[in-house]
């Protein structure tokens, strides 16, 4: 009797064995077999390879639109300023946005005319820091302008061919509004573009010319321009490249 039930318990004992066993091979000896390129034109392994799928947990991060453009908005606001030209009877409104962090600025010529004074306001609120014109082509209406300030906020480039028909751009402007400088977004897309410019499909006010609008990365993609009937169309990347040489 007592022979019976050793050999039924040893029987067991080595059935469970034999469990614990297999599913260790599988999980551990088996994968670890596989990945050696000494092992792996072993036959078994091969067809271990042959019979197994190797799941693999994958995560997928969903951003929407909205929360990407906040975000541009959010990062790029330090780099746009709000740009005041005063002439003897005329005082033009526009933006620009900053090149380099010593004070180098990128504004369109029309926003910065011959004689004016120029001011540049770098934060909300009425402060503003003069500024001296160093470069102005009326041909492609871009002006390279500079203020005194060290360590600004400045934003990259985006290259020529990041913006595809179709590809959202967001337009961030700083314009003078019963004298205090707020902060204006707009969100669009790209409807055609060619070499000398990016049509929008936004539309917004003339006085916002030479503000930024920029891919979803924070990256410069263009500097706004205003058709008669108020389409924003932006001058490329790489014409502002080089124009300024930064």
């Amino acid at each position: 009797m007592n022979s019976r039930i050793f050999t039924a318990a040893l029987a067991l004992a080595t059935f469970t064995l034999g469990i614990f066993g297999g599913l260790w091979a599988q999980a551990f000896l088996m994968p670890y077999l596989a990945s050696h390129t000494w092992f792996e034109n072993l036959e078994f392994v091969r067809e271990w390879n042959e019979r197994t799928t190797v799941v693999r947990e994958t995560r997928e991060v969903v951003i929407s639109l909205d929360d990407a453009v906040e975000r541009v908005a959010a990062e790029a606001g330090g780099t746009v300023v709000g740009i005041e030209s005063k002439g003897a009877a005329r005082t033009i409104i526009g933006s620009g946005f900053v090149a380099t962090s010593d004070g180098f600025i990128l504004t369109l010529a029309s926003v910065v005319p011959q004689g004016y004074e120029v001011r540049v306001y770098l934060g909300e609120g009425k402060e503003f820091v003069r500024a001296d014109v160093l470069r102005r082509d009326l041909q492609q209406n871009l002006a390279i302008i500079r203020v005194e300030r060290q360590n600004l906020q400045t934003a990259g480039f985006a290259s020529a061919d990041s913006l595809q028909l179709g590809s959202p751009i967001v337009m961030v402007a700083k314009s003078l509004e019963a004298g205090e400088l707020i902060t204006i977004v707009n969100e669009g897309s790209v409807r055609t573009r060619d070499e000398k410019f990016v049509r929008t499909s936004m539309f917004d006010k003339s006085v916002l010319g030479g503000a930024p609008v920029f891919d979803l990365k924070g990256r410069v993609a263009g500097l706004s321009i205003f058709a008669p009937d108020g389409r924003l169309v932006a001058i490329p990347s790489a014409i502002l490249r080089a124009f300024s040489g930064f």
